[in-house]
């Protein structure tokens, strides 16, 4: 199944959806990361291809569903996608796909994250690369000056500790506020949705819930910054332990993401 719309050839298309159904072999909660791309996919096709907020038919932009990538081979497809001048999409798997797909792309770029958990730990259960490390190792890759996270209501005193020490910004988010994508500086910009964000009455299939957390204004957020997108990726979605919301809710952020840049 390919996500609704997306029936272009990759020649053709401006924007490049593909999966990495990829999680970490120790998971810090629930397993089940890996089977996110086709529900996503799946509840694409709930939607009218008519945006009707945006005045916008996504049949009439050019789309393209790659398919499913192991992490090695998404590396050097992202790669390829920047470098052709197109908009790559990418639906996880784990939070821990992110730091792989930055580091790949060769442009000036800032990230800005959107997680419940701060992911600043050195390692989690000997693991480096795992998702809950996944902003220290963006960090790591792109320097203090070039990632924020947002949404933040979860941490180790330890994170808390090594953030302000090496200057890793981030926003609560009891600081969250109407005006904070003007307070964005990158030109450019990767965004990483972790889902985990929304608070889990939107989002309730992902693999750590937080209460307290955001809601539809993590979309509003999104729009006003989307003319500065150049990759995104949304991730952490555990099918296993949802009723469709967080699918449908990613699949929505994907094409909301497209009629904006559109």
């Amino acid at each position: 199944m390919k996500f609704a719309d997306a029936e272009q050839s990759y020649g053709e298309a401006k924007f490049i959806i593909f999966g990495v159904p990829y999680e970490d072999v120790e998971m810090s909660f629930r397993d089940g990361a890996s089977k996110a791309p086709d529900f996503i996919r799946y509840a694409s096709w709930n939607y009218e291809s008519y945006a009707i907020f945006h005045d916008i038919d996504l049949q009439d932009i050019a789309i393209h569903d790659a398919g499913d990538f192991d992490i090695e081979n998404a590396r050097d497809f992202i790669c390829k996608i920047c470098n052709d001048k197109k908009i790559p999409i990418v639906m996880g798997g784990a939070h821990s796909i992110s730091p792989h797909l930055i580091s790949s792309i060769k442009e000036n770029f800032g990230v800005v994250i959107l997680d419940a958990h701060m992911d600043f730990r050195k390692e989690y259960l000997g693991d480096a690369n795992s998702h809950a490390c996944t902003a220290r190792r963006i960090f790591d890759k792109v320097g203090k000056d070039k990632v924020v996270s947002i949404g933040v209501r979860s941490s180790s005193k330890e994170e808390i500790e090594d953030a302000k020490k090496l200057g890793f910004k981030y926003y609560l988010t009891s600081q969250y506020h109407k005006k904070i994508a003007d307070e964005i500086s990158f030109d450019k910009i990767y965004l990483s949705i972790d889902m985990d964000v929304f608070d889990p009455c939107y989002a309730p299939g992902v693999s750590n819930p937080e209460p307290v957390g955001l809601g539809y204004e993590v979309l509003d957020f999104i729009k006003e910054i989307a003319d500065r997108i150049i990759a995104m990726d949304i991730v952490e979605i555990c099918p296993p332990y949802d009723d469709g919301r967080a699918s449908l809710l990613a699949a929505k952020i994907i094409r909301d993401l497209i009629t904006w840049k559109v």
